[in-house]
């Protein structure tokens, strides 16, 4: 009975101590994944205030880091942590911004920090390397611990990185969490608030990029198809042929609006050419311009010898009339304030062959036509009327 009593008791103790370890690693593996929870939000709050961090360049220590219930408050954790381990001691978040030499022009700073409970893990008083490598596990690649062989040294899971112990005395079974040395853990990533640059050439695997408001090229923008609104060029536009303005659906030329342009070669126009209303006949021009009057008529005039004036002559013809003695013919409307001109040209006569021919005129415009013998009567026949406008 005696033997039974003591083997009962021998596997008693055993199961109690078995338990014990079991609920020990329980609580570890719980610990560790709450550091990690910490940690993953202590790189959202980084992420979301990356661009003050890095504002001032270089610093071995930022100031006023997030506390566990900033990280709460301001929604990085989603609910409330106690301020420290289990063991006792608090959580505490260190950052720098580095390297030296980095600056914010060239886009080369990153945000280092660590987060550590202030005590390390003991077991009976004794630091417990075994219980904080299982905390280290737990909370994944960003965690490590010290060992005892090197308690100067914290080492990152199966040696991935290595920091200074940060605990006073250096103790043995100290845990860290850290976004790395040199690395702020998003630099791989594109900035939505622009606080960090590309520092290589991308593919966007033939995505399309919408809602973009300006893009400065110092190269080459190459398509085959570039539509915009409107395209701002201060350099030059290259084709290596034929450069066509087309519409959208890209079936047919489309309008084009500019300032001045310089055409080099030859210019084809299939449709109508409207210049400007911009000359006076007789006023000073230069070169050889062509301009529509400033009175909107539509007449011509190119730059002659120094003065607009009409395209085609002086006097432009606008009226041709059949008449005989004591008609009238009607005045042009002269457009460029010109003045209005008649002449008459004989074309058929019945008269005394001794008898002169007199042609008049009598009026400003319109006129009438007189045919008369030397004695200044009327004759028979019919003479042409020609009207102008001269200029």
């Amino acid at each position: 009975m005696v033997v039974v009593l003591v083997a009962a008791a021998l596997m008693t103790t055993v199961a109690i101590k078995e338990d014990a370890a079991k609920r020990r690693t329980q609580v570890l593996t719980a610990e560790g994944q709450n550091e990690a929870v910490i940690n993953s939000a202590l790189s959202d709050w980084v992420t979301n205030n990356y661009g003050p961090l890095i504002a001032g360049g270089p610093a071995s220590v930022v100031a006023n880091p997030p506390t566990i219930d900033d990280l709460f408050t301001q929604g990085n954790l989603k609910q409330p942590h106690a301020p420290g381990p289990f063991w006792g001691g608090t959580y505490v978040i260190s950052m720098s911004v580095g390297p030296a030499t980095c600056t914010v022009s060239a886009g080369d700073c990153h945000v280092s920090y660590v987060m550590y409970p202030s005590k390390p893990l003991t077991r009976g008083g004794k630091p417990d390397v075994v219980g904080a490598s299982q905390i280290a596990q737990a909370g994944g690649n960003s965690f490590g611990y010290s060992k005892a062989q090197s308690p100067g040294t914290i080492t990152g899971l199966n040696g991935a990185w290595t920091a200074t112990n940060p605990l006073p005395g250096n103790p043995a079974a100290a845990i860290l969490a850290t976004n790395g040395p040199t690395s702020d853990g998003n630099s791989v990533y594109i900035r939505r608030d622009g606080s960090l640059t590309w520092t290589g050439d991308q593919n966007v695997n033939h995505v399309s990029m919408h809602n973009v408001h300006d893009i400065d090229a110092e190269g080459t923008i190459a398509a085959p198809t570039l539509a915009a609104s409107n395209v701002a060029v201060s350099n030059a536009v290259r084709t290596p042929s034929t450069l066509y303005v087309q519409n959208a659906a890209g079936t047919g030329p489309a309008p084009i609006n500019t300032g001045a342009a310089n055409v080099n070669g030859n210019a084809t126009v299939t449709g109508t050419l409207q210049v400007g209303n911009l000359a006076v006949p007789r006023t000073a021009c230069s070169g050889s311009a062509i301009a529509a009057s400033s009175d909107g008529s539509g007449l011509i005039l190119s730059c002659q010898w120094g003065q607009w004036l009409p395209v085609g002559g002086r006097w432009q013809r606008y009226g041709y009339y059949i008449v005989q003695n004591g008609w009238g013919v009607p005045a042009p409307t002269c457009p460029g304030s010109g003045t209005p001109e008649i002449i008459i040209t004989g074309q058929s006569l019945y008269v005394d062959p001794t008898a002169s021919v007199n042609y008049s005129v009598s009026g400003a415009g319109p006129w009438t036509v007189w045919i008369t013998d030397g004695s200044g009567s009327g004759i028979g026949g019919q003479a042409v009327a020609s009207t102008y406008c001269a200029y």
